[in-house]
């Protein structure tokens, strides 16, 4: 007989889950693989990694109208920016042209918001380092490089190369650095970071190594503010910012003998590589049409005077690919003063957002989404980094602007 026996040890304990390399499989969060998947591999695949975006995207859609509707409601401004892009065939040089790229911009902004209200985090950054350590092992497999020096791998341009590197770098850093990720995640994030390092120095681009440099120096403050209580975080943060406005004002009396340092260490010429020729016409072009542009994207297009001027100037054999070296001056010159103050606007209060999430919550997907931020604030004065079509960047942008907001309601903010 079995009386008198303890009843729970004939019960069989359930077994923990084994979370290994689970992603918590569910429709949502294969969707939000296959979108983000297709942006990753968009060098390689080309129109069927875009469709495979596309398809995913809309999946998501469809199949959650009302939770859709309540995101896009909530993230209003990001689709009036998109809307904007849009409209801007109605006064585009070349509409047809702004009306493809328009719709495209919009479709990827809805997607974004979307993705980012169905799936957490978390989630997200396991799929963006999975599907980058995809692209940056086909990039080492492809060999390819440019004759002249710099990396390209599956890219097309060694700049390309270098920020899909970094950005695999900076989220494989975050996932070996958090602790709260499984065992083998934080594997798979050393062995990311190893990897986009590597790329990245043998991509050669100075920009995207200095980008992901400032990146990595945030992180020093970052964890420090993390450990202070709210009024300490304050006084340091003013302390800081006094003390960059001091330095500030020292090194502009010796900005000459910095910049020769600085060119002559990164082979640059003094106008670097021509940046300020070209903001003084892009000046020109913003004080014919200040406020609405040329149009989305009908700035660089085969016959335009002006690109064909350009790229004539600058020794661009495949026109295409090149643009003003500056975000704001470059999306001002197609969107007008407009568009990009509502695109700035939406940038920096990502910023913000991403900063007080992971001062405040101590998290890893926050960590990721501010060194995220930081390095595209760094790169945004002599690249383009928003908003474009089918675009990681684009995506991981509203990203930082999502999930930082969702934290700051959490709190009651």
């Amino acid at each position: 007989m079995l009386t008198g026996l303890p009843i729970h040890h004939h019960v069989r304990r359930p077994r923990p889950a084994n979370r290994g390399l689970r992603l918590t499989w569910s429709n949502d969060v294969l969707a939000a693989s296959i979108a983000i998947g297709g942006l990753a591999l968009l060098p390689m695949l080309g129109s069927v990694a875009a469709l495979a975006f596309l398809a995913a995207g809309m999946g998501l859609i469809v199949t959650g109208p009302d939770s859709t509707l309540r995101a896009l409601r909530r993230e209003w401004l990001v689709v009036a920016m998109a809307v904007w892009c849009l409209a801007s065939f109605a006064w585009s040089d070349y509409p047809s042209v702004t009306i493809r790229y328009g719709l495209q911009l919009l479709l990827t902004v809805l997607i974004a918001i979307v993705i980012c209200q169905r799936i957490p985090p978390r989630i997200l950054i396991k799929i963006v380092l999975a599907t980058h350590l995809v692209a940056g092992l086909a990039s080492l497999a492809s060999g390819r490089a440019r004759e002249v020096g710099g990396f390209l791998g599956i890219y097309g341009s060694k700049n390309a190369l270098s920020a899909a590197m970094g950005l695999l770098f900076l989220v494989a850093l975050t996932v070996l650095l958090d602790r709260r990720m499984p065992r083998i995640w934080r594997l798979l994030g050393a062995v990311g970071s190893a990897l986009g390092l590597m790329l990245l120095v043998m991509g050669q681009s100075t920009g995207a190594l200095a980008a992901v440099i400032a990146a990595i120096l945030a992180l020093g403050p970052i964890l420090l503010l993390q450990r202070l209580t709210p009024p300490a975080r304050l006084v340091l943060t003013v302390l800081t910012l006094v003390l960059m406005a001091s330095a500030a004002v020292m090194l502009s009396t010796m900005v000459d003998t910095l910049a020769l340092m600085f060119l002559d260490a990164t082979g640059k010429d003094v106008t670097l590589t021509g940046r300020t020729d070209l903001w003084r016409i892009a000046f020109d072009e913003i004080s014919e049409r200040p406020f609405f542009g040329a149009g989305f994207q009908a700035v660089w297009v085969h016959g335009n005077p002006l690109a064909e001027e350009l790229w004539e100037m600058f020794g661009i054999k495949s026109r295409g690919g090149f643009h003003f070296h500056n975000t704001l001056i470059s999306n001002a010159v197609e969107i007008g003063l407009i568009g990009a103050a509502i695109q700035g606007t939406i940038f920096f209060i990502a910023l913000w957002y991403s900063l007080n999430w992971t001062v405040r919550s101590h998290s890893g997907p926050s960590l990721f989404m501010a060194l995220f931020m930081v390095r595209q604030f760094t790169s945004m004065g002599v690249e383009v980094v928003y908003f474009f079509q089918f675009d990681m960047l684009t995506l991981l942008t509203i990203a930082a602007l999502y999930y930082g907001r969702s934290y700051r309601l959490s709190q009651g903010g």
